[in-house]
Parts: C-alpha cells; sequence; structure tokens
C-alpha cells in the first residue's frame, strides 16, 4: 500500500479544489468545493451538490474547517474492506465517517459516527479515512484482513445515500 503519510502544502488559491467540514449535531462530513476568494483567515467557497437542487452555494469558511482533497490511495483499497475498517462513506453528497460493520458482494454496510446509525453503499461510495493535520495527510490504520463475504447480506435502515 502506498506511504501512510504524505507531506503537502495546502496553498489555497482561486480555483482550488477542496473539502469543507460541515457540522450537524455531533457528527460531521466533509463536501466538495472550489475557492472563490480569501485572506489566509477565511474564505468563500462554492459547495457542490449541497442542496437538493443541485445548486452550488456559496460560504464563506475558516481556513480550519477546510483541507485538500485527498488524493486516493490505490484501487486496491476499493475491493478489501473488513469489519471494523474506519472509512469514509459518500452519502447525500457528502463525505461521512463511518465504520464497516458488514461486507457482501459489491456493497458494505457502514455505521455513521454520530449519526447513530447504519445504512447500505456500495464499495465505490467508500474511501479510507484519512487526517488532514499539520499539513500531511495521515492515514488511519487499515488491518490487511481479508474480507468477509456474508451470503446472507445483513439487512440495513433504507439508505438515504442520493447514489444509490
Amino acid at each position: 500500500m502506498a506511504a501512510a503519510n504524505m507531506k503537502m502544502k495546502m496553498q489555497l488559491r482561486k480555483g482550488s479544489e477542496v473539502e469543507v467540514q460541515r457540522w450537524d449535531g455531533d457528527s460531521y462530513s466533509w463536501l466538495s468545493a472550489d475557492v472563490v476568494s480569501g485572506n489566509g483567515r477565511t474564505y468563500l467557497v462554492r459547495i457542490h451538490g449541497a442542496t437538493t437542487s443541485q445548486a452550488a452555494v456559496l460560504e464563506r469558511v475558516a481556513r480550519k474547517f477546510i483541507r485538500p482533497t485527498p488524493v486516493p490511495v490505490g484501487l486496491r483499497a476499493l475491493y478489501s474492506w473488513s469489519t471494523g475498517d474506519e472509512v469514509e462513506a459518500f452519502v447525500d453528497h457528502a463525505w461521512c465517517p463511518a465504520v464497516v460493520t458488514a461486507v457482501g458482494y459489491g456493497k458494505v454496510v457502514v455505521y455513521l459516527h454520530g449519526k447513530m446509525k447504519k445504512i447500505r453503499v456500495r464499495t465505490c461510495e467508500l474511501r479510507l479515512r484519512r487526517q488532514w493535520d499539520g499539513n500531511q495527510w495521515t492515514l488511519l490504520d487499515k488491518k490487511p484482513r481479508e474480507a468477509i463475504i456474508s451470503r446472507e447480506f445483513p439487512a440495513a435502515a433504507d439508505s438515504h445515500n442520493v447514489a444509490g
């Protein structure tokens, strides 16, 4: 697997592709956005797909709630999910922290941290959970173990995932 840590300086300029942290009660998610303007402390960003009308939303955001879009860590990670893996699931146009609770054929059940619910997502709607800290990506541990494929795919709450 690729190196767990990757250093890169975050330079926010007009047009930079970023993710913006959005809090909802006890849970948070990361929304895709691009920088419109900024002064070093706060930035005007265009958030994509944040509304049901699919129209972009302009929002002023403090720098501490912005991170660069993560670089992919490899295709192998898409197909080797295991129970207990810390991931981010793409739900309602945002990346939400979650943990894998069951693995099926092409689908995975995840528990969304802070939202206290399980949903079923496709494997292509998962990515490794990473943190942006000190201008560096830190990969949360993904233990190398074989996925357990269940014949009876566990029932999960109806997915609120717009992607599928």
